[in-house]
């Protein structure tokens, strides 16, 4: 692993997309573009890069009568036909933009100008963010996932009720389809949020919630009161109410009444293959997503130093799910 990967992932573990949101596709695109040169490049040569990029359209064989099409159709089809145009004046303010983030560098020659520019070692990071923000909120809750965790969750449960479950997230936000379908197996629901992020779910509809909180870094909640709990996105800096990963699980513990199960969801390294371009993908996932990749022994060791017993850690679809009772 090179130093640049191993600075994003410290950098990823404590920031996310939400420091770029001010960000154009442009800005995006520029980068991606600059990154794949290890050395200066002329700067109108990247111009007319981005440019090109930007400014081309297939020539679709078959026009597409959207004249009866709904209003939305209408409305989206007539975006995405306006002419995306870029000019080198409003390129360079760009550029300028992002120089002054330190995300791309000048080069300046004897006569003051810029001739050329490069890549700084955050040149990179933007896009990276932009990909960990798109696994997690399209991967990581589709459809699919959230059927093959439950389906595991279930087992575990051998399909009867728990009486009161807490689900615990060390994510940006709670997922709310998680939270609906982890009322199916329990008859009293808890969710602890990170700092802030419990509005939404008091405006939903869903029955038999409560949400809880963290005071003085305990969990808002008598001894042995729970008989399941769930950390959904287990990760290994979970930058959750200032507390470390073994605090957290010692405050499960606590809670949990003797027999209580736990159930964390982390995500299992996927190995290298012999296909260069697969390999580079699998690269790019596991730096976007280094943070919540562990392996059986890490995760089972986290669950034994603080006293779980009767541990078993499983691979399932691609998840590493780590099951624990409370002796």
């Amino acid at each position: 692993m090179s130093e640049e990967d191993i600075d994003f992932i410290k950098y990823a573990r404590y920031h996310n997309i939400s420091d770029f949101a001010n960000f154009s596709l442009k800005d995006i695109i520029t980068l991606q573009f600059l990154v794949r040169y290890r050395e200066p490049i002329v700067r109108h040569l990247l111009y007319t890069e981005v440019k090109q990029f930007i400014e081309f359209k297939e020539m679709s064989p078959e026009r597409k009568d959207i004249s009866v099409s709904p209003d939305y159709e209408k409305k989206f089809y007539t975006h995405i036909n306006d002419d995306k145009q870029l000019y080198p004046p409003s390129f360079y303010n760009m550029l300028n933009s992002l120089e002054e983030k330190g995300l791309v560098k000048y080069e300046q020659n004897v006569n003051g100008k810029i001739p050329n520019i490069e890549a700084t070692p955050y040149t990179n990071f933007p896009p990276q963010l932009l990909l960990k923000f798109l696994i997690n909120n399209n991967v990581m809750v589709s459809e699919d996932y959230r059927e093959k965790l439950f389906k595991k969750f279930a087992d575990l449960i051998q399909q009867r009720k728990l009486k009161r479950i807490l689900s615990i997230w060390f994510s940006e936000y709670v997922m709310v389809p998680v939270i609906k379908m982890l009322s199916k197996y329990s008859d009293e629901q808890y969710i602890l949020p990170k700092n802030g992020s419990g509005d939404l779910l008091s405006k939903t509809n869903i029955k038999k919630k409560n949400i809880t909180e963290m005071i003085s870094n305990h969990i808002s909640a008598p001894e042995h009161i729970f008989d399941g709990i769930l950390i959904p996105v287990y990760k290994k800096e979970p930058k959750f109410h200032n507390m470390t990963r073994d605090e957290i699980l010692k405050e499960t513990l606590r809670i949990l009444e003797p027999g209580g199960l736990i159930m964390l969801v982390a995500i299992e390294k996927i190995p290298t293959t012999d296909n260069i371009f697969l390999d580079e993908l699998i690269k790019l996932y596991s730096l976007s997503l280094n943070n919540r990749i562990f392996s059986k022994k890490e995760l089972k060791v986290d669950m034994e130093k603080v006293g779980f017993k009767n541990i078993e850690i499983s691979s399932y679809k691609g998840l590493l799910i780590g099951i624990g009772k409370k002796s």
